[in-house]
């Protein structure tokens, strides 16, 4: 064999091996960075091992964990129908601010906004509006007044219902909560801007329904931006996880107890004494940590979703209210999964 042919095959392996080993570190390091459930799965697996229990008995698929996803159809009431300026109409608004709004709503790219540009509209039309009317009874132009003052009524009474379909029924809430297959480091990853996004929306809201907007209030988009993070679905994620996770452990426990592996002769036995460490290292210093750091996620933006959902109490569809209780309920579990496997613990490894 020629010493090129040699040297070449010798840099192929060579070659090989660092791919390999790039590929595992890459590999390594994906799943290092799924904190959350491999701190639960490394539990779960823990206590498995310190009572014999095959882990295939009580293990599931992290993919079938529950989701609960935000319909994409919400079925909103519809709008009243408002009225429209003639072509003569708009040429008498000439002064008027408000008609630049009118102008620009009935172009091709208004008539096609989206549902937070058409509530940006009707927003700067309600705040324009009155001294237009103003000014039209001045010039005598009392039909343009009274139609302008017809569409100010009928929009004021749209107005909810533009908000929710902005808001709540538009795509940055959607977004808001994606539940993501994978949670990575989260929730140290997290960041807080969507609590505050959160309350600023809010205040907005009310404000708009109180009709005490200011000009800058219209400028929406930039604040429904910010919230599109899936904040609220990696909420719904944690707390589906979690569950999941705490449920299996439950079974394991209960299995364990049933078959008198933790206590024999009103004795604590070996398996029991290891589990109780298992318990105390894994779950107590390790699960609940990470649990009470995703909870605080929660906390952070319970007090300002319950305020901006409360302001449109009256337009909530049906089907928005039906997973508003499936969300609540799943939200709820990241503090009763916890509750309730230290009452297991309690019934089986501490009751011997």
């Amino acid at each position: 064999m020629l010493l090129g042919q040699q040297t070449s095959r010798s840099g192929m392996r060579i070659s090989i091996l660092w791919i390999g080993l790039i590929a595992s570190l890459v590999i390594s390091s994906c799943a290092e960075r799924e904190v959350g459930a491999a701190k639960l799965a490394n539990y779960v697996d823990r206590l498995s091992t310190a009572a014999d229990i095959d882990i295939g008995i009580v293990e599931g698929d992290q993919n079938t964990w529950q989701r609960v996803d935000l319909p994409s159809d919400l079925d909103v009431d519809p709008l009243t129908a408002t009225g429209s300026l003639s072509l003569i109409d708009f040429l008498s608004l000439s002064g008027c601010k408000l008609q630049a709004n009118i102008a620009k709503r009935n172009t091709s790219m208004g008539r096609t906004a989206s549902a937070s540009q058409r509530l940006i509209f009707d927003l700067e039309f309600l705040r324009l509006a009155p001294a237009c009317v103003t000014l039209m009874e001045e010039k005598e132009e009392n039909s343009v007044a009274e139609t302008l003052g017809e569409n100010i009524e009928l929009r004021r009474t749209n107005l909810p219902i533009r908000i929710f379909a902005a808001t709540l029924g538009g795509p940055e809430w959607q977004k808001f909560w994606d539940q993501p297959m994978l949670l990575g480091s989260y929730p140290e990853s997290a960041s807080g801007d969507s609590a505050q996004a959160l309350w600023e929306l809010s205040e907005r809201v009310q404000r708009f329904l109180d009709h005490s907007w200011s000009a800058a209030d219209e400028d929406l988009e930039p604040l429904l931006s910010s919230i599109r993070a899936n904040s609220g679905g990696q909420l719904l994620a944690a707390a589906a996880l979690q569950s999941g996770y705490l449920e299996h452990a439950n079974d394991v426990l209960r299995s364990a107890g049933k078959e008198g592996i933790y206590c024999k002769n009103e004795a604590m036995t070996e398996a029991g004494t290891i589990t109780k460490t298992v318990v105390a290292k894994y779950f107590a210093s390790d699960v609940q940590r990470w649990s009470a750091q995703v909870s605080q996620r929660h906390y952070e933006i319970q007090s300002a979703l319950i305020a901006l959902e409360s302001h449109l109490t009256s337009t909530l569809p049906p089907r928005y209210l039906d997973w508003v209780t499936e969300r609540d309920a799943l939200l709820h579990r990241l503090y009763a999964a916890t509750r309730e496997h230290v009452a297991v613990i309690k019934k089986t490894v501490n009751a011997c």
